[in-house]
C-alpha cells in the first residue's frame, strides 16, 4: 500500500479529520455526520491520481532539489548500469512540494469529485510516512536508450534515452515533471491520472437503484449530461464516484476472464447470501441476471430481492473486473438481515485477506463484532481448534494490524469531529454503537419489567 497519511478541516460539515488508510478501514457514527464526503474524498485522491494531486504542468517551487537528486540518481545508473537508492532523504522536500500543491488543488479536487462548484475544503494536507525502508532502483541501458524507475522490486516506469541527458534534463522542465510525477506514483503507489478503467470501485448507498436503471441512464449520456466540465456552470444531478460506478458495470465483459483467484469468494456470497448466482445475458445489452439455486434459467434483476440487487454489483466486479485495487463501499449491511450481516463481514474480512483493500461506511454492529472476533481470534492460543469449531479459516482472521476505524460524532453548529478508535485485544469499541444500544436497553428494562 502507499504510505500516506490524509489532514483535512472545514470539508463538509467535517471539522478536521487525520486519516490513514489500513487494508480494511471503517467509518462510523452518526447519521448525516460525513461520512460519505470523507469516503468520496478518500476515493477521489486514489482514483484521480497524482496529476490532481500536485497539477499537470512544472512548478518552479520546491522542485529543484527533487530534479537534482532525480538527476544524480540517474547519472549514477548510467554509470553503473543500476542505482538502487532510498527515499529517506527527500521525504521532507516531497511533502514540502506536495502540501504547496494541494494547497491550490484542493477545491479542483473538490469539484472533480462533486461535480459542483459548492463543495470546498478549507485546508487539505498530506503526509508521506513509514518510508525509510522504501527504496528505487534506476536502471540505464545506454545501448537501447532506456531507463527505468523500479519502487521496491514491483511499480516500475520507463523512459526514453532523453531522461539520461543531463543538460537535456536541466532545459525540459517538462521532463523534470514527468520523472517527479512518476517518483510521486511509485512512493504512493497511485495512478498518474484518471484511468479509463478504475481500480478503485465505488459502490454507493443507492446501488440498488442503479443497478435497477443504468441502462436507462446510459441512454442519456452520462459524461454529457452527468459530468460537470470546469468551463460549465451548471450544477448537474450525478457526483463523480456513481459516474465511475456505472463506467464499472458498464465496461464488465462476459467475454473476459476477471480474476480467478476470486472464484472461491464469490461463491461463499452466491451460495451463503444470494442463494444464486448472478451473471450478465449473452444478449448485447448485457442485462443482469439472477438465477436462483436449482434453476437453469435467470430472471431479472428487478424481480430479484433487495439482497440480491445490492449485492449483485460487489459480485459481478468480483467476477468480471480485470484488477480491483480497493472498493469504496457505503454501508454494505443494506438490506441485510441480521445473520447476513454477520456473513456480510466475513466476506469483508475474506476480501481482504485477498488483497482487496477496503473502505467502509457503516451503522451495523454485528458487522464490527464479526471484525473484533476475527481479531481476538488472530492471538488466541487455541485459533486452530476455534477456527474448526466455527467453520474458519486463514482467510477469515484479521489482525490490529490490518484494520482501522474512525468514529464520527455530530457537535454542536453542525460540525463533526472525527475520532480514531484505538485497537485492543479484544478489537474495537464504538462509543456511538454502545450508547445508543445502552440507551434502548435501559427502556426494555424499564417497560418490560
Amino acid at each position: 500500500m502507499g504510505s500516506w497519511k490524509l489532514r483535512v478541516e472545514d470539508y463538509g460539515k467535517i471539522k478536521s479529520a487525520e486519516i490513514e488508510m489500513a487494508p480494511l478501514t471503517l467509518f462510523v457514527g452518526d447519521n448525516n455526520s460525513g461520512k460519505s464526503y470523507l469516503l468520496a474524498l478518500l476515493w477521489g485522491i486514489e482514483n484521480f491520481g497524482i496529476e490532481a494531486l500536485i497539477g499537470k504542468r512544472y512548478v518552479e517551487e520546491e522542485t529543484g532539489q527533487l530534479t537534482e537528486w532525480l538527476i544524480t540518481q540517474i547519472e549514477c545508473a548510467v554509470t553503473q548500469k543500476q542505482n538502487r537508492v532510498s527515499v529517506k532523504s527527500i521525504i521532507e522536500i516531497m511533502n514540502c512540494l506536495l502540501n504547496k500543491q494541494l494547497e491550490k488543488q484542493k477545491n479542483l479536487l473538490a469539484k472533480g469529485i462533486f461535480n459542483s462548484e459548492n463543495v470546498k475544503i478549507g485546508k487539505l494536507t498530506m503526509d508521506l510516512t513509514g518510508l525509510s525502508d522504501r527504496y528505487v532502483d534506476f536502471e540505464a541501458d545506454v545501448e537501447t536508450g532506456q531507463l527505468s524507475l523500479q519502487f521496491d522490486g514491483r511499480y516500475r516506469y520507463v523512459f526514453s534515452k532523453s531522461f539520461m541527458d543531463r543538460r537535456k534534463l536541466q532545459d525540459e522542465k517538462q521532463l523534470q515533471w514527468l520523472l517527479v510525477r512518476a517518483l510521486y506514483c511509485g512512493i504512493m503507489n497511485m495512478n498518474d491520472c484518471e484511468l479509463a478503467e478504475s481500480r478503485e470501485v465505488y459502490l454507493p448507498a443507492a446501488r440498488t437503484g442503479f443497478m435497477l436503471t443504468k441502462d436507462i441512464i446510459n441512454k442519456v449520456g452520462r459524461n454529457s449530461t452527468f459530468n460537470l466540465a470546469e468551463e460549465k456552470e451548471t450544477i448537474t444531478p450525478f457526483i463523480r464516484p456513481i459516474n465511475r460506478f456505472l463506467d464499472t458495470i458498464e465496461s464488465l465483459s462476459i467475454d473476459a476472464e476477471g480474476n480467478r483467484k476470486y472464484t472461491k469468494l464469490v461463491s461463499v456470497i452466491e451460495h451463503e447470501m444470494t442463494d444464486g448466482t448472478v451473471e450478465f445475458s449473452t444478449m448485447p445489452n448485457k442485462e443482469v441476471l439472477y438465477v436462483p439455486n436449482g434453476f437453469k434459467k435467470g430472471i431479472s434483476l428487478r424481480l430479484s430481492s433487495a439482497v440480491v440487487t445490492e449485492l449483485s454489483p460487489f459480485i459481478l466486479i468480483l467476477k468480471h473486473g480485470k484488477y480491483v485495487k480497493r472498493f469504496y463501499y457505503e454501508e454494505p449491511e443494506m438490506c441485510l438481515h441480521p445473520q447476513l450481516q454477520y456473513k456480510m463481514g466475513k466476506v469483508i474480512g475474506q476480501t481482504v485477506n485477498a488483497g482487496i483493500g477496503m473502505v467502509i461506511t457503516t451503522h451495523s454492529d454485528i458487522i464490527l463484532q464479526h471484525i473484533n472476533n476475527m481479531i481476538r481470534l488472530s492471538v488466541r492460543k487455541d485459533r486452530r481448534e476455534i477456527c474448526r469449531e466455527f467453520g474458519y479459516t486463514e482467510a477469515d482472521v484479521l489482525s490490529c494490524e490490518q484494520v482501522k476505524v474512525y468514529q464520527l460524532k455530530a457537535k454542536t453548529r453542525g460540525k463533526t469531529e472525527v475520532e480514531e478508535l484505538p485497537c485492543g485485544e479484544n478489537g474495537f469499541s464504538v462509543p456511538t454503537f454502545n450508547d445508543a444500544l445502552d440507551e434502548i436497553m435501559d427502556t426494555a428494562y424499564r417497560i418490560q419489567g
